[in-house]
């Protein structure tokens, strides 16, 4: 938990950073440490509440019974997902028009409507992504399939240039969107079923790990090019597409009728519907 954390801090921290850069200059040096400062205690904060509310479970004074318990472990690695997904969609999403107009000498305008089909795309995708885990039969394996698929697609993306005709190109671009956005869908159908008494939590601080992912991304593109962002995100989703296989657990009673803890009788039945006479 205290990791997780230092992961969203460190993501405000680049963040400060860079809006701090010679070519950006919107915030001063001073007031960048000011930042940085406050960040330090924020996490310093947020340390020592985790610890609080822990204490009692670490040194074995209080056990909590099996029903009331998550590993923590599952939630970190649908933060990572998501980082591949949607971190990713915000990144290219926010270099793609400059890529296809210095790439392909196109003008601005053309430039941005081509890559304004990756966003488009997702009115298909991400809804698809969800539909596919929940008619698959294994939440796991969807996301392991389409964390996959999102590496093999960036890492096309990398070999782009000049010499490509224009249409392949964004066919590649769109295979990738199609992976990434169909990421978030299947991600978030599992996050409910990690710890549903905690889903809001969950899904905040998954749902916060994109956004991680896209400052990182981006930050990554501002200093190297396009190609080192491509391959980065691919390289990135490959690793998670095997941690997936290896250490992403299929949730527990995911495709029952009903809650393992519910018996049919304890579901709610609407009321009878009495013929008149």
């Amino acid at each position: 938990m205290i990791i997780s954390n230092f992961g969203l801090i460190f993501a405000l921290g680049l963040l400060a950073w860079r809006l701090e850069q010679k070519n950006i200059h919107f915030l001063t040096k001073s007031q960048m440490y000011l930042v940085w400062f406050l960040l330090a205690g924020l996490f310093a904060y947020q340390t020592y509440k985790a610890y609080q509310v822990n204490k009692e479970l670490l040194i074995g004074k209080k056990i909590y019974p099996p029903s009331e318990r998550y590993q923590f472990s599952q939630v970190a690695l649908l933060e990572f997902t998501y980082v591949t997904n949607f971190g990713s969609e915000l990144a290219a999403v926010s270099m793609l028009p400059a890529f296809f107009e210095k790439t392909f000498g196109l003008e601005h305008v053309v430039a941005g409507m081509i890559a304004a089909t990756y966003p488009f795309l997702n009115l298909i995708s991400r809804p698809s992504g969800g539909l596919i885990s929940d008619k698959f039969g294994s939440r796991k394996w969807t996301m392991t399939i389409i964390s996959a698929g999102i590496g093999v697609g960036y890492l096309m993306a990398h070999f782009i240039n000049k010499s490509w005709p224009l249409l392949l190109a964004i066919a590649v671009t769109m295979f990738a969107a199609y992976f990434a956005q169909a990421g978030c869908g299947a991600t978030y159908s599992i996050v409910p079923l990690i710890k549903k008494e905690a889903t809001g939590q969950i899904a905040g601080n998954v749902g916060a790990y994109g956004n991680f992912g896209g400052v990182v991304y981006l930050t990554i593109f501002s200093l190297t090019d396009a190609r080192t962002l491509f391959s980065t995100m691919g390289l990135a989703a490959v690793v998670c597409a095997f941690m997936c296989a290896f250490f992403l657990k299929e949730p527990k009673g995911s495709f029952a009728s009903a809650y393992e803890d519910e018996s049919p009788e304890s579901i709610p039945q609407p009321p009878a519907i009495l013929a008149e006479e």
